[in-house]
């Protein structure tokens, strides 16, 4: 009686074991199927991909324009980062500027003053056109010149008038000026050849053939570097 009890006992335990692992093979085979679904699809279940968007022409002129202007906004950007950047440099470069010097001539009149007139065809002084000059007071003199105004009467001949050196009793070489006007004219000399020191120069007059010879003020121009 035991042993059929045990017999019977061993019989249900085995079917129960081999439940079991029925079981067990029929999980694992539909987990395989699960796995295998995920890899392929089957036929008549293909995967519908989503169909590209065909945009109108319009559309894709907004869209360039608009990526245009996002560039055109971005090259500002970039622009006025590298101004900011440039102007907050410093350089160690000093600029100097650039200067022209144009020395001009500097002019000076010395008056000689008075007037008078003579009819003598020699040399003769116009006591009060007179001035005393020292070359050595202006070291800087380029050039002197004498300016007067000198006619003749009734504009007959011709008036001569020059520079007498009073000191070294000799007429400066380049002072000798001459008109035939009646009117009173300006008249200047040529560069004249002064003589160092502190001397008397004076004013002298003669007429070509007797008719007076005027006189009415001169000066001496120093033009100065």
């Amino acid at each position: 009686m035991r042993e059929k009890t045990f017999l019977i006992a061993t019989i249900v335990f085995l079917t129960l074991i081999l439940g079991n692992l029925v079981v067990l093979d029929l999980n694992l085979l539909k987990q395989k199927k699960a796995s295998a679904g995920l890899n392929s699809l089957p036929i008549g279940e293909a995967e519908v991909l989503p169909t590209p968007s065909i945009s109108s022409p319009s559309e894709t002129t907004n869209s360039s324009q608009c990526d245009l202007s996002c560039q055109q906004m971005i090259d500002q950007k970039i622009s006025q980062a590298i101004a900011t950047l440039s102007g907050n440099k410093t350089t160690s470069q000093q600029v100097k500027p650039v200067t022209s010097k144009t020395s001009q001539p500097q002019v000076i009149y010395i008056p000689l003053g008075g007037s008078g007139s003579s009819a003598s065809r020699d040399w003769a002084d116009i006591g009060n056109a007179e001035v005393y000059f020292d070359l050595n007071d202006y070291p800087s003199l380029v050039e002197a010149r004498f300016e007067g105004f000198i006619s003749v009467k009734n504009g007959n001949g011709k008036t001569f008038a020059r520079l007498y050196d009073a000191t070294h009793s000799i007429g400066v070489q380049g002072s000798e000026v001459e008109s035939t006007s009646e009117n009173f004219t300006m008249v200047i000399s040529g560069p004249l050849s002064l003589w160092q020191g502190k001397n008397l120069y004076r004013v002298q007059v003669k007429s070509l053939n007797g008719y007076d010879a005027n006189f009415d003020s001169g000066r001496i121009k120093l033009i100065l570097k």
